[in-house]
Order: structure tokens, then C-alpha cells, then sequence
């Protein structure tokens, strides 16, 4: 029997499950790691921290399946996006990493949507540019951090950082590097516009060399094998960028279906077979299928404002409360006059909003307020998610991972406002399972991403719209938008 492991880097949970070649889930061992916010926008981890959870994890896991280092015959990633895990010349970090979440650059980022650079850079990114991006991260560093600026050697995302640690080989991962907007997406290559316009020259000759996802980038060395339990030698494989992974573990390999995630960021996905010129900016990448495109919209506006509710404002309840309350206003069938904006971690709508409870009275209860968050979280995804459907006319389904798809009334509501079936993945670590499958197709034990699918693919949930629901949502998503549209001015 074949087993493959896969690591999946989060924001702020680093997990290694091990899969059989049908995608038998043998073991999942998960680690917290510490986010670092010393100054008002910054999400960072120390990077050896990060290092030494993924080497918790890898034993861990191991351990739980009850297998011997030598029975794992490939290891790959799927990892956050954006952020930054710079190396100097001889790979060791430069600073601490920077997560996805992190908006230190956020006065950059309107400045290039003021000035023009935006639109220009366009063209050649095909990104929206964002506070947490790469290239803006680094045109921070530029202004703010000099002397790091000046000792990078390689620029990384995560994954690439801890492929780095395992092997001692430097790579960009090509699915997660197209969402650096240092790359262009039709070339594949690294482009002087970019590093031009956003102001960062001296970078273009600090990238790393793109490698595919399924491209073995190296072996464990003896020194890791020795801190990840693991046996020297083992291959190990590019990786995805999450929202390609959320994708692959919901078999989502053509433009018949929309893949959905929603937990600390809200993303909807679809793949096509070509890039499709829109007024729109559309967010595209190079998908894990070679001459396949990704195209998403995202936004840190899911989940994660639910349980920042939880934590710090309304009391310690569980999901299973919150889906009580939720239910209870349902069944009272009374029209909802609360509204609730979720950009506590940064806005969809406008570079720079906030989050806020609008329409808030003395009648309200705690209920109401856990409904307006559902469904404040609801309609921020579906603006994202209408955007994909819009280019993607093929797709009769959504397939959808993530927290919020245990709560079963609030996937009621995610399948209502958007009018088209939700499948719910089975697999619940869905992170872990398509890293494995990505080290199955760089081994051989699959051909390619298409054949590995449908060998693993697990059975799916169904939640079926309600139309009534759905009519109901949509008059309340369009008050939404509206709200939306005068607290921009406003701001």
C-alpha cells in the first residue's frame, strides 16, 4: 500500500494528514501556530515557529496512522495565498513571515488605485491589486524596512518556504505565485512592468524559479527527515494555492461547476480553458492542468467575522447556538431590519471599509444580531461568487468546503441567495487531502490531476435552494449593496 502526505499552511492552523491512493484518510495531526501583530495591521509568524509546527504535525501524523517513515512515498502543500516569506541569499528568513491577512500596506494599495498603477498593472498581473499581495508588501518593506528590503534573496510564499526547509531547494509554486501580481499570467513568467510599476525594480532579480505543482522540486534531506520523522530521500512536490486545492478536493476540473470556500477568507472559483477579456478585474492564475486558467474573487469577509463575534462580543456560544438562533429567527418568518457589514479583516466592496451592524434598535436580540452576521457573511460571498457565475455559464452547482458548511441553516442560506444546488465535500480536511493528491500525481501513482480526482473523489452532500428563500435573500442582498454603496461614499 501506497500512503502520501499533505501539509496544508493555513493562517493560523499548519495540519499533515495521510491518505492511501483511494484517498482514505489515515491520520490528521494539526498545530496552532502564533500570529504576531505587534503594530495595528500586521499578521506575522516566526518562520522557525512555522517550521517546527510542520515538523509537530509530520510526526504526529505519522504516528496516529500507525506507519514507518518509509511507507510515505511523496509529500506536497496547500497553502494561503499572498503574504510574503522572504529568504536572504542563503535561505534563511530575512524577517518574520507575513500572513495573508495582513493590511500594514493598505495607504499603498489606494494609492495605486488613485493614481492609475491598478489599471496598469492589470494587464499583465491579471490581479485586483490587494493590501497583502507580494509586490505590495514589498513596496512597504521598500519604504518601511530598508535594510530587510535590501537582504532578500529569494521571494517566497509559504509553501515554498517549507518546501525550501525539507529540501534545501528554492522554488515558486506556479498556481500560488500567479496571485502575486509579480507574474504574468499568460506568459508564466515573471514580468519588468510589475516590479516597474509598483516601484519594487530591485526585485525582479530576487524571484525564484517557477515550478508546476505536481513537479517533484527535491527530496528530504537527512536533516529534515531527522526533525519530520520522515525518511530521507522522500519526494517531495510544488503544492496548490488553497483556493486551487479547495477546488481539486471538490473534483472541480471543469467550467460545469463553481468551487466555493468559506472560512477565514470567502472564495469562489471556476476553471476555464482560456482567459476571458472582462471590464471586470477579474482575479486569474495558472491552474494545476496544464493550458487550464482559475479565476476568482476572494475576500478575508467570511467566517473568521463570526468567530471574532464569539470571542470577543457576544459570549462564548457554540455553532450549534448560533444555528439555534438562526433557526429561531427563520421560523418567526419576520422580515429583518439589522444588516451586518463583514470587513472586521478587510473589505470586498471598498479598499479600506469597516465593519459595522447597521440598523440596530433596543427590540433586537442576540439572535438577531447571529442572524444579520450569517447572512451579512452570505451576501459578502455572494458578491464575490455572482462575478464568477457571470463568466462561467456552463456551471450548474456549487462545491463548497469550509467551517460554515457544518452549520446546515447556514448553508440553506449560501444555496437560496446564490439559486443553484450546494455540494458539501465529505472529507474534512479537504486542505490535507488535495496536497496528497497532488504528491499522488508527482509520484505516478495517478497520470494526472484528471485521473487522481476521479479515483479519489469522496461522495457529496446536497443542499437543494429554497425559492422562497431565495427571493427573499435577494430583495435583502440588494438593500445590502445599497448600504454598501452609500457607506463607500461616506468613507
Amino acid at each position: 500500500m501506497s500512503y502520501f502526505m499533505g501539509v496544508d499552511l493555513g493562517g493560523t492552523v499548519i495540519k499533515a494528514g495521510i491518505y492511501s491512493g483511494d484517498g482514505t484518510e489515515m491520520a490528521v495531526c494539526e498545530h496552532s501556530a502564533a500570529l504576531l501583530s505587534e503594530h495595528e495591521g500586521f499578521a506575522e509568524r516566526n518562520m522557525e515557529e512555522l517550521w517546527q509546527a510542520v515538523c509537530t504535525v509530520s510526526k504526529g501524523s505519522l504516528n496516529k496512522a500507525g506507519l514507518k517513515p518509509e511507507d510515505i512515498k511523496g509529500v506536497s502543500f496547500s497553502s494561503h495565498g499572498k503574504g510574503l516569506y522572504a529568504v536572504d541569499k542563503e535561505g534563511r528568513p530575512v524577517r518574520n513571515g507575513i500572513i495573508s491577512s495582513d493590511t500594514r500596506a493598505v495607504n499603498i494599495v489606494k494609492k495605486w488605485l488613485a493614481d492609475g498603477t491598478a489599471d496598469k498593472s492589470y494587464p499583465y498581473g491579471l490581479q485586483q491589486v490587494w493590501v497583502s499581495h507580494p509586490a505590495a508588501i514589498l513596496a512597504w518593506l521598500k519604504e518601511n524596512e530598508r535594510a530587510n528590503y535590501d537582504k532578500i534573496g529569494s521571494i517566497l510564499m509559504i509553501h515554498d518556504y517549507v518546501r525550501l526547509r525539507m529540501t534545501n531547494e528554492i522554488g515558486a509554486e506556479v498556481t500560488n505565485i500567479s496571485g502575486s501580481n509579480l507574474l504574468n499570467i499568460q506568459t508564466g513568467e515573471y514580468d519588468e512592468h510589475l516590479f516597474q510599476l509598483f516601484g519594487i525594480e530591485e526585485c525582479r532579480d530576487k524571484t525564484a524559479k517557477v515550478v508546476g505543482s505536481s513537479e517533484q522540486t527535491g527530496e528530504i534531506t537527512p536533516k529534515a527527515a531527522e526533525e519530520l520523522g520522515l525518511k530521507a530521500g522522500t519526494p517531495v512536490f510544488g503544492g496548490f494555492f488553497d483556493v486551487v486545492s479547495s477546488a481539486i478536493s471538490t473534483g472541480v476540473i471543469d467550467d460545469t461547476a463553481i468551487s466555493a470556500a468559506s472560512g477565514t477568507w470567502s472564495i469562489a472559483t471556476a476553471v476555464h480553458n482560456r482567459i476571458e477579456p472582462h471590464e471586470h478585474h477579474y482575479v486569474w492564475g495558472k491552474y494545476c492542468i496544464p493550458g487550464l486558467y482559475f479565476v476568482h474573487e476572494g475576500s478575508p469577509t467570511s467566517a473568521s467575522n463570526l468567530t471574532w463575534w464569539r470571542s470577543n462580543a457576544l459570549g462564548a456560544y457554540s455553532l450549534d447556538q448560533c444555528n439555534a438562533f438562526v433557526d429561531e429567527v427563520e421560523k418567526e418568518c419576520k422580515e429583518s431590519t439589522l444588516f451586518f457589514l463583514p470587513y472586521l479583516f478587510g473589505s470586498n466592496y471598498q479598499v479600506g471599509m469597516n465593519g459595522a451592524l447597521i440598523g440596530m434598535q433596543n427590540h433586537h436580540t442576540i439572535k438577531d444580531i447571529f442572524y444579520a452576521i450569517y447572512e451579512g457573511i452570505v451576501f459578502s460571498h455572494t458578491y464575490n461568487q455572482d462575478k464568477v457565475i457571470a463568466i462561467t455559464p456552463n456551471a450548474r452547482t456549487i462545491r463548497m468546503n469550509g467551517g460554515p458548511t457544518n452549520s446546515e441553516p447556514w448553508m440553506k442560506m449560501f444555496a437560496s441567495c446564490a439559486g443553484l444546488p450546494v455540494e458539501i465535500s465529505t472529507v474534512k480536511q479537504t486542505g490535507c487531502m488535495a496536497a496528497a493528491t497532488c504528491a499522488m500525481v508527482g509520484s505516478g501513482f495517478y497520470k494526472d490531476f484528471i485521473e487522481a480526482v476521479k479515483n479519489t473523489q469522496q461522495k457529496m452532500r446536497v443542499i437543494e435552494p429554497d425559492q422562497k428563500m431565495h427571493d427573499y435573500l435577494r430583495a435583502r442582498y440588494a438593500e445590502f449593496l445599497e448600504i454598501n454603496r452609500k457607506m463607500a461614499a461616506a468613507f
